[in-house]
């Protein structure tokens, strides 16, 4: 009981603590399984605290983006010294993972800023919590459930208008060791046609918070050559 107490206090002000800190950087495996295929990608990921992102692509192919809240994306290639820029909701670092845990919104997991509202809470066996999530906004699945442990989401349903699952995340693996508490696990499944599916992967590891990474001020170098295209690899 001590044990489970003294985590859920940790919890209770892991969002104070995480407002206090301006920035978070992790090393972050994404390995996803499509069509029988397997495919990773290396990176590590600069967060600031006003939403700025700056990730650096290592493999398969090393380059360099930049996006923030406003969805603005800088894509910089460093073999060509050229940069792609483009603008888009979908570009918007509003519900990357690392800024929603930092901002000290990982409760909801950034749907009120995606446009959900709290339909109702649900608890059930084991200490879980389950919130049921609604929207009328064109262009996103109009239901989502989120569901809690010790105030920690572990377990994310996106539903479709006739209550069907097209999507599930699972959280896990929560280190509360430190002020900054965040999943190091997180597993997405898409369903397609209700028969395939794609499976996604993602770890995060070396966690550092308030890092003096020269990486989180990056700037496009001088003399670098804008495209008009998405740059290839």
């Amino acid at each position: 009981m001590l044990r489970k107490g003294f985590i859920s206090f940790l919890v209770l002000i892991a969002p104070l603590a995480a407002l206090a800190q301006s920035r978070v950087a992790a090393s972050v495996e994404v390995k996803t399984l499509a069509n029988g295929k397997v495919t990773t990608v290396t990176k590590r990921e600069f967060c600031n605290g006003n939403g700025r992102l700056v990730t650096v692509f290592n493999s398969p192919v090393h380059y360099v983006v930049t996006t923030n809240l406003k969805g603005e994306m800088v894509t910089y290639s460093p073999s060509r010294n050229e940069a792609f820029k483009d603008r888009g909701e979908e570009f918007s670092t509003k519900d990357n993972l690392l800024y929603l845990f930092l901002t000290g919104r990982s409760a909801d997991l950034g749907l009120a800023s995606l446009g959900y509202s709290l339909k109702r809470s649900v608890p059930e066996e084991g200490g879980y919590l389950k919130r049921i999530y609604t929207t009328t906004k064109k262009g996103i699945v109009p239901k989502v459930e989120v569901v809690l442990k010790d105030y920690l989401p572990v377990y994310v349903a996106y539903l479709d208008g006739s209550d069907k699952v097209v999507s599930k995340t699972y959280l896990s693996g929560y280190d509360v060791s430190s002020r900054f508490v965040f999943p190091s696990r997180v597993t997405g499944i898409d369903y397609i046609n209700g028969k395939d599916s794609t499976v996604t992967r993602t770890l995060y590891s070396n966690v550092v918070t308030d890092s003096a990474e020269p990486e989180f001020s990056f700037e496009l170098p001088e003399g670098v050559v804008s495209v008009s295209n998405p740059l290839k690899p």
